[in-house]
Formats: C-alpha cells, structure tokens, sequence
C-alpha cells in the first residue's frame, strides 16, 4: 500500500538520475589549456630557445640564462612576464600585477603614465610594492586596444582551439583513467573464498604468475559437475580497460596540432616525414617566433636598464643547407671564394 503523497520508484526514474549524476560531475571538471601537452610544448621549446642566448651589454650580468627560461615559459603560459628591478640590479620575478594610473597629472592612456601593485615572492615570504612603469620589465605575447597593459596568451585569444584542446585531453585523461582488468568465467557457485574453494589454488596461482606460464586442468569437466556446468572455452579472459575510440583520438591529435599553430609554432616541427620539412619547420618556428620574441625583449630591457641590449641567437644551423647551396652556385657561376662565401653567408657569426 502506497501512501497518497507517495510516488511510484520506477528503475527508468533511478537510471536517468544517476546518468543525470554522472554527466553532471563529468560537466563539473573543467580542463584549461595551460594544462595541455600542446602549452608545454611551445613553453618548453621557446624557454630553452631563450635561455641559450647569449647576453650583449652593460646590465647583461642581471640578465640570467634562468631569468630568461622564466620569460619564455610564462609569456606561452600567461601571456606575460613581469619582473622588478631590484634597486640590486638583480630581476625579481613578479607573481601578481594590479595596474593603475599614476597620481601626477600624465594621461593615462600613456604607458609612461602607468604605476602598478605587484607581489614578489621568496620562500616563505612576500612583499606587496607600488612602483612605476620604469621599474618592471613587462614582456606581453599579446594584448588589446581596450587593455593595453593585459597581457595575454595565444591560448585566450584562439579560446575555442584551446577548450577544444584541453577537452580533448581531458576526455583522453579519463579513458585512460578507467580500471584495467580481465574477467575469467568459472562455473555458477564456484566463486567462494573459504576453504572448499576449489579455485583457489588457481587465484593464487594466476596473482603470482608474473608472465609465468601456467599449467592448468580442463574446465570441460565442470569441476565434477558435468559438461553442462562448464564454461564454453577454457579460461578465457575477457579484458575491461580504456578503449578510447578513434574519433576521440584524432579529434585530440587535431586540437593539439592548432594549439601549436596558435602559438607560433609550425606542425612541421612534429609531423614532418622528411629531415628537409623538419628543417624547414625548425627554421620557420625561429623566424617566425622565437627571433620576434627576442627583439620584443631586447627592446623592453634596453628601455627599462637604459643601456641596449641584445641577445644572440645560434642560428647558423638553421639555414646551412640553402646557404651551402647558395654558395655553390655562386662558385660555379665564377665567383671568388672568399666572396662567395661572404655573400652566401656560409663563414657568417650572424647570431
């Protein structure tokens, strides 16, 4: 007898709210491209890019291979770096920026005109400073008219590449995630764990076995019980594991590949099938990137440590194949060489 105020439970109602459950905490992760195998990538490459640069000019001592690691990986990962000058002439990292205008009358729309709160850290404490624009080097990979002073990173400006591509990952992650085992079907009633278990030397057998082969009895017998109690096939496992599906795979292939592209760097650099295309992906990814980046710093060390600043980049590797055949061809066409290779560039320190 039901109550009036009672409801039916149908098991349709119970199903739909626990699929309703699941799909709500699955809704309830949510994933961000900074975490993403295609931001480290790019992070990673463009920090040890930087970092192998050599230092030219009077405050070059300030300027460490760590120092620029750190610049490198975060203007990928938060689309800025800050750092303050230390009155030490040492560059202090900054973990937190609050931007507002200074109290004196310049206009504001005016970078010069600019003052900000920032937060440095050590290891067990902190300090909260209010300083102006000459005192912070500010590397941005990106910004807005409406937010000059923001820096941003490529992963917010192609934000629908880049939820594609933690998504993607995340799903990938909980695939992964799921449990791995193998099923072996025994006979009805023989699944016991007391002593009577006539399985049980087998269980103990098979969680020993460690790639070990194992001889074992026929199951057609149905342990005494007849051939119409035993199993169709003798032990054979059935395995519950991740089974990411095809789809799934390629749609996580394809957003990490525009991540990349959204950063700067060229696919060519991971998919390349020939050394030639590698070549030309590796050459691409430092013109295009890594040497923009390189002068978007030297600029802002050389403004703020009023001394210029520039940092050499080994790039001779790059393009050795073209200017060997460049020099080459100018040899073959009469050319001394010595002028040849001066004009091909083979003999070249171009940094």
């Amino acid at each position: 007898m039901r109550w009036p105020w009672q409801r039916e439970k149908r098991s349709g109602d119970y199903s739909q709210r626990l699929l309703d459950a699941h799909l709500s905490a699955a809704a309830s992760k949510t994933a961000t491209a900074a975490q993403t195998a295609a931001i480290e990538t790019v992070a990673g490459a463009l920090s040890r890019a930087l970092a192998g640069a050599e230092v030219e000019g009077d405050g070059a001592g300030a300027i460490t291979p760590e120092w620029l690691a750190l610049c490198g990986r975060e203007i990928i990962r938060r689309g800025q770096h800050v750092s303050f000058i230390h009155p030490s002439l040492a560059l202090v990292p900054v973990d937190t920026i609050n931007w507002e205008d200074e109290a004196d009358g310049i206009q504001g729309e005016l970078e010069r005109g600019w003052r900000a709160r920032i937060t440095t850290y050590g290891p067990s404490t902190s300090r909260t400073r209010i300083v102006s624009r000459d005192q912070i080097i500010v590397i941005r990979w990106g910004n807005s008219s409406g937010r000059p002073y923001d820096g941003q990173a490529a992963h917010h400006f192609a934000s629908l590449a880049a939820r594609a591509s933690a998504e993607s990952e995340r799903a990938a992650g909980d695939d992964a995630a799921s449990p791995v085992t193998n099923f072996i079907t025994v006979p009805e009633g023989q699944n016991q764990d007391d002593d009577s278990d006539p399985l049980a030397p087998l269980r103990e057998s098979i969680a020993d076995a460690k790639g070990k082969a194992l001889v074992v009895e026929s199951t057609h017998s149905g342990y005494g019980e007849g051939r119409g109690n035993a199993p169709q096939r003798d032990f054979s496992p059935q395995r519950l594991g991740p089974s990411p599906s095809p789809d799934q795979v390629e749609a996580a292939k394809d957003a990490y590949t525009r991540m990349l592209a959204s950063c700067g760097m060229p696919i060519a650099m991971f998919s390349a099938t020939t050394a030639q295309s590698a070549r030309e992906g590796l050459r691409q990814w430092h013109m295009g990137t890594v040497q923009p980046v390189t002068r978007l710093i030297e600029s802002e060390l050389s403004r703020r440590l009023d001394s210029p600043i520039r940092l050499k980049l080994d790039t001779y590797g790059l393009d050795i194949a073209g200017r060997a055949s460049a020099f080459k061809s100018l040899v073959a066409g009469g050319m001394d060489l010595q002028q040849a290779a001066s004009i091909s560039g083979v003999l070249a320190d171009d940094g």
